[in-house]
């Protein structure tokens, strides 16, 4: 008898543990679902103020330039690429 309560209580705990597991793996994946939305911009715009002051300063071969430029950035590399194609 011992031995079959054991048994029992041991797949009483494996079934707890499931259902936990279960439970953490739906909050994990309702977490993921809603932060799929979001944006995670900072290396695009790090990337483009990078690249704004690059093209600035081959251009123009100033600092302040390239510095005002960076801050910029998209607006410069979008108004280089007009500019370029034009």
């Amino acid at each position: 008898m011992p031995r079959a309560k054991k048994q029992e209580e041991k797949d009483v705990n494996i079934n707890i543990k499931v259902d936990n597991i279960e439970k953490a793996i739906k909050a994990g994946m309702k977490k993921r679902h809603k932060e799929k939305w979001k944006c995670n911009t900072g290396g695009f715009w790090v990337f483009g103020s990078a690249l704004a002051m690059i093209l600035s300063f081959t251009q123009n071969s100033s600092i302040l330039w390239a510095i005002i430029h960076g801050i910029l950035s998209w607006i410069y590399v979008i108004y280089r690429l007009i500019l370029t194609w034009i």
